[in-house]
């Protein structure tokens, strides 16, 4: 059964309406308002509201691992990257080095891009790379609520939902654990001040990377305010979320559908590459984040959902 037909056939009209609204909600977020997707995400609880009680009452015990975690996350401003009174800068970048050093000989690619965007005499290219990687590298917050809500609303398989979302949860307290105990310097961080420790908290300007450069084409300060301000940890490379996240949608996606894997794919290539293109992460850094995925993906399959989860659903639908 094709995408399209699945869809007609499981979904009723105002399900996929409710679902367009949803992700026009986020595209008009992401592009006007600049929010982080999921500090505006409670915007979503007005829909539900209007669905019932009891329905109300499901969205916050399903997505609440989700809330949790921002609500987390969050919290650690301004204690992840004094924990240890340390941060590592040097582990990353020579981890880069010896890992590709048979193709790059020393160099690493997130500074050849830097060096490639100052030196290019392909402007359009550039300007081009820049909008395109911006919005693969922002659309990474608001496309595993919008995945979620594929499972949980427009096709109702609450089973796939959390599996989807404990894969995630596991991830994230995983991510959360290091980023505490093993705080790593991001490549823009590198770049501006060598392997020296952190003499201050604000990066104006340099926390968003290559992504000043769009600022500068829209000529204002917006990314920059975002990754300075809203930033709760700057020291949080290894594991690279952006470098997880993207591979965990596509495999619920394709887990869930069993279509159009080649096509999905282009999802994790183009957000994987705006994380190197815009200084955010090291190669090894969306490497490691993949791991992390697999491992977490594992504890969800063989022990939370069928252990915990499984059993809750089915107490809940009886």
């Amino acid at each position: 059964m094709s995408l399209k037909g699945y869809f007609s056939k499981k979904a009723g009209k105002f399900q996929i309406t409710v679902l367009v609204l949803v992700i026009l909600f986020f595209i008009l977020e992401n592009q006007v308002t600049h929010l982080r997707p999921d500090h505006a995400f409670l915007a979503l609880l007005i829909i539900i509201l209007a669905f019932g009680k009891e329905k109300s009452r499901q969205f916050l015990i399903d997505w609440s691992p989700f809330v949790v975690f921002w609500i987390a996350y969050d919290m650690m401003r301004g204690v992840a990257d004094n924990l240890l009174g340390y941060v590592h800068t040097f582990f990353p970048f020579r981890t880069e080095q010896l890992l590709f050093y048979p193709i790059l000989h020393g160099k690493v690619l997130p500074f050849l891009l830097q060096d490639w965007q100052k030196t290019t005499s392909l402007h359009t290219l550039a300007h081009f790379l820049n909008v395109l990687s911006a919005n693969f590298y922002t659309f990474h917050f608001a496309v595993p609520i919008v995945i979620g809500w594929v499972f949980w609303h427009t096709t109702n398989d609450r089973n796939m939902f959390y599996r989807f979302a404990y894969t995630l949860t596991t991830l994230n307290f995983m991510a959360l654990v290091t980023f505490m105990l093993f705080p790593t310097a991001p490549p823009w961080y590198v770049m501006h001040y060598g392997f020296a420790q952190p003499q201050h908290t604000s990066f104006f300007g340099l926390s968003a990377g290559s992504l000043v450069d769009l600022d500068k084409l829209l000529g204002g300060h917006t990314f920059a305010t975002i990754w300075d301000s809203f930033n709760p940890n700057h020291f949080a490379a290894i594991p690279s979320l952006h470098g997880a996240y993207p591979i965990a949608a596509i495999t619920f996606l394709y887990l869930k559908f069993k279509k159009y894997l080649g096509w999905m794919i282009l999802y994790p290539l183009g957000t994987w590459f705006a994380a190197v293109y815009l200084n955010q992460h090291f190669v090894v850094d969306l490497m490691i984040g993949g791991i992390y995925l697999f491992v977490a993906f594992q504890i969800e399959e063989k022990i939370l959902y069928p252990k915990i989860f499984a059993r809750f659903l089915e107490k809940d639908t009886k």
